[in-house]
């Protein structure tokens, strides 16, 4: 399952995405955001000259979606 999400954010590296962050209490920002690195278990993301890190199992979850 992780390898699955690991060969989709390697696909977009580089790329411009919309991604979708929950930030908890019905809350939802929305961003357009580049992705940086694909490591073993995480993902950076850069969203207005910050990096940030999310885990595959964000996405499984849906913490995080990119678009």
């Amino acid at each position: 399952m992780y390898q699955d999400k690991k060969e989709e954010l390697l696909k977009l590296k580089g790329k411009n995405v919309t991604a979708i962050i929950d930030e908890g209490r019905s809350r939802k920002r929305i961003e357009k955001a580049i992705i940086k690195d694909v490591y073993d278990r995480i993902f950076t993301i850069e969203i207005n000259n910050m990096i940030t890190s999310f885990s595959f199992s964000d996405l499984i979850c849906k913490t995080i979606i990119l678009k």
